[in-house]
């Protein structure tokens, strides 16, 4: 009865997740178009000059619901992070977002997917089993080349660390030192848009790839992306050279 009563629970949970998470999709999605940003442009700006404490805490609080339930328009809110913030608040605020936003997207993965999907991957799949033994192994050192590298979609590997039973001490060390990148990049990006914003019409679409290409030439990125790059080639070093990581385990 009790653990008929848990999977209630976990269905429910997750059917408040996915509605949620549509019903914010659906009604404000639109506000993310280059239409909506460029009209609304500086009257956005205006507010944000005029609320210098609670701005940053409504932009912050958006993107930690945002990611936290998975809902679609992350990227868009990291460059619009950069569009009303300058450096280095805008990167700092959509850090925090990023941290916050991704932890609770673990636990509400771990709770309503976690041991379900696990029990049956790890039964029914050696590629699982090997992966799991793996993570389990090097867990820091497989987030920190994840996170970092950014060819893994930042739901993706919340869920996947929560689905293979990462320790959330783990997860939250990872992502605090490799989710730096990814703010300084998107919300530098954002800033490139900020500039092009009014030279689009309104039913451009925005290359994502090129923003991001412009915030890497831009001179402070490379050097801080460069400082970045050793400090955790370091770290994922020495987490590789310890074989029996207990932080990477599950409680």
């Amino acid at each position: 009865a009790m653990a008929s009563g848990g999977t209630a629970l976990r269905v429910v949970a997750l059917a408040a997740v996915v509605a949620v998470s549509a019903g914010l999709y659906v009604r404000f999605h639109d506000l993310l178009t280059i239409a909506s940003l460029r009209s609304n442009h500086s009257a956005i700006v205006a507010l944000v000059d005029a609320n210098p404490l609670l701005a940053p805490v409504c932009y912050i609080g958006t993107l930690v619901l945002v990611i936290g339930i998975t809902c679609p328009g992350a990227t868009m809110l990291s460059f619009v992070g950069g569009i009303l913030f300058k450096q280095p608040y805008a990167s700092l605020y959509a850090y925090v977002g990023y941290i916050v936003g991704a932890t609770i997207s673990f636990f509400v993965t771990s709770f309503i997917l976690g041991d379900f999907m696990r029990r049956r991957l790890a039964a029914k799949s050696q590629l699982y089993q090997k992966f799991e033994a793996n993570v389990r192994r090097n867990a820091f050192a497989y987030l920190v080349a994840a996170r970092y590298t950014m060819v893994f979609p930042f739901f993706f590997v919340n869920a996947a660390a929560a689905l293979v039973g990462v320790h959330w001490r783990t997860f939250v060390a990872a992502s605090s030192v490799s989710c730096v990148p990814g703010a300084v990049i998107y919300t530098t990006a954002g800033g490139a848009l900020a500039n092009l914003l009014h030279s689009l019409g309104d039913g451009d679409v925005v290359d994502k790839t090129q923003l991001i290409w412009l915030a890497l030439a831009d001179p402070n990125v490379k050097v801080c992306l460069g400082g970045i790059s050793v400090a955790l080639t370091v770290l994922a070093a020495v987490r590789l050279l310890q074989p029996g990581e207990a932080a990477a385990k599950a409680d």
